[in-house]
């Protein structure tokens, strides 16, 4: 008799649950539908839409990347079919135009691809407020900075002089109702910049979260694959060297530096939280109906055993 005393993950629980064809809610047995039902209560939604998202990831199909030569030998041989040979200057044309057409190719592949992940859009919105609430959608051009501190402080200093006419004003002369209107305009006109900035730094800070969302997803180093070694050079076998994409740690080299390192921290700590949370429920439950059920809990720290639920009952007519 086969036996498997491992308990299994809440990760696999979950993906489990949401692949499941079985979505029956029962009051005698716990199944994929209550673990749903016990995700949809758990308070950290945005670790519930990154889960979401690596399991839609790992269970769509990768899409398939071309090289420059998969467009650059027939492009090549359709140029020279003819019989002449190309020139040197022709030759670095081609590879231009196929260099191009790899890239269109593969850009519209990670498109179609992107697009079967639903969760992708919520978990690059979270990550980009969050960048916003750090501070991270401001530029880091000297030049820019000072020309919006500038204007800031410009802003900052015509609405009190405008506010100092209002109150210098006298009650209920034209003077008073002309000091409002251009404070009132004046107000209006600095909280439409303010408004522009902000999408301005919202804007900066989506296209970090994209990039960064790609490498928490995808953080397998391109060259080596992930293995940390090189290739010899002709071989398919390691030569015992470090990696010279990833100095031998087996992932690429996150983007966007420190900012992005504390975003992919903070979004693997959305993670643990909604793990704890739903693991605390899942199993919380599961100790619940061993009791209904009279089995002895297992000891502090011991993994359950997992049971093979019983036959159900022919339906009577």
């Amino acid at each position: 008799m086969l036996t498997n005393d491992e308990k299994r993950g809440i990760e696999e629980i979950y993906t489990s649950a949401m692949n499941s064809s079985d979505l029956r809610v029962e009051a005698d047995r716990p199944g994929d539908a209550d673990v749903i039902i016990v995700a949809g209560w758990t308070q950290a939604r945005i670790g519930g839409a990154m889960l979401r998202l690596h399991t839609e990831y790992d269970s769509t199909e990768k899409p398939r990347m071309a090289d420059v030569e998969y467009f650059y030998e027939p492009m090549l041989r359709t140029a020279e079919s003819n019989g002449r040979k190309l020139t040197k200057e022709e030759r670095k044309n081609l590879k231009r135009r196929a260099h191009e057409k790899k890239h269109e190719f593969n850009v519209q592949q990670l498109s179609l691809f992107l697009e079967r992940l639903k969760a992708l859009p919520d978990v690059r919105q979270q990550a980009s407020l969050q960048m916003m609430k750090w501070g991270m959608g401001q530029s880091h051009d000297p030049v820019t900075r000072s020309e919006r501190t500038e204007v800031r402080e410009h802003d900052a200093e015509m609405l009190k002089r405008l506010r100092e006419a209002v109150s210098a004003a006298p009650e209920g002369s034209a003077e008073l109702e002309a000091a409002n209107a251009d404070l009132v305009a004046a107000a209006a006109e600095v909280d439409g910049r303010r408004r522009a900035e902000a999408r301005e730094d919202f804007d900066r800070c989506g296209e970090k979260a994209s990039a960064i969302v790609r490498w928490w997803l995808h953080q397998i180093c391109p060259v080596c694959g992930g293995t940390k070694l090189q290739v010899a050079e002709g071989t398919n076998r390691h030569n015992g060297k470090a990696c010279g994409g990833c100095d031998g740690t087996g992932k690429s080299e996150i983007p966007h530096q420190h900012e992005g390192r504390r975003v992919a921290n903070w979004m693997d700590q959305c993670i643990e939280r909604y793990r704890a949370s739903l693991g605390h429920r899942v199993y919380g439950r599961q100790a619940v109906e061993d009791a209904r059920a009279g089995v002895e809990p297992a000891a502090p720290g011991a993994s359950p055993r997992i049971r093979v639920r019983p036959p159900r009952a022919p339906l009577v007519a």
